[in-house]
């Protein structure tokens, strides 16, 4: 027994070490400018952004929209283990009313983004700036929602319908005027509004064939 216990001792050592070596890079000392997509996607699941500062969230922000945003030169892909695709469409269709950590988080960098979009579009010195911006919230937009519909198909889930999106796109700028002064949401009002127009006006111009002249 000693003797089994005198080598147990060391091995167990050695993994706990080879525990924490791995785990240094998503619990230790943070750095999103460096981190590969790997590990930030790690982050991003096991790490709680509320706990971190503002600047560090914004950080975060700007470097998943490097690494998976509509510019970047690689688009996500899911790559899972028949096992864990069951668990991931399990957890999909009974969804907790308690967001997970990675919920939370996209929701605060969803913010972040949003915010920035905000402020951009109501400082813009004229109509043509606006409506330049728009573009490209729209796009960023439609961008993110085939992102999600192409990890429905990969779940091999059905892809919601409008009236769900809609219902989501609600829920999430209630939740934007959580802890926002009055001046910000009347701002976010405004900005949700023209941001609808934009999105119906993008949907009935891809609906609509193109006009043919001379016809």
């Amino acid at each position: 027994m000693y003797r089994l216990l005198h080598i147990s001792l060391p091995l167990l050592f050695l993994a706990v070490c080879f525990v924490m070596i791995a785990l240094n890079g998503i619990f230790g000392s943070l750095h999103p400018e460096t981190m590969d997509r790997q590990r930030l996607v790690r982050v991003m699941q096991m790490r709680d952004f509320r706990r971190f500062s503002p600047d560090l969230v914004e950080r975060f922000t700007r470097r998943a929209e490097q690494e998976f945003g509509r510019h970047s030169p690689d688009k996500p892909t899911f790559e899972l283990s028949p096992l864990e695709k069951r668990v991931h469409a399990y957890f999909l269709q009974n969804r907790s009313s308690e967001p997970s950590s990675m919920e939370n988080n996209l929701m605060l960098m969803a913010r972040v983004l949003y915010f920035q979009w905000m402020d951009e579009y109501h400082s813009a010195a004229t109509a043509r700036d606006k409506k330049r911006l728009m573009d490209e919230v729209i796009a960023d937009m439609r961008y993110w929602q085939e992102i999600y519909f192409d990890y429905l198909r990969f779940l091999e889930q059905p892809e919601p319908t409008l009236a769900e999106l809609i219902q989501d796109f609600e829920r999430m700028i209630d939740e934007f005027k959580k802890g926002a002064s009055p001046e910000e949401v009347t701002k976010i009002d405004s900005f949700t509004r023209d941001m609808k127009l934009a999105l119906t006006q993008r949907t009935l111009t891809d609906l609509l064939p193109p006009l043919r002249w001379g016809q």
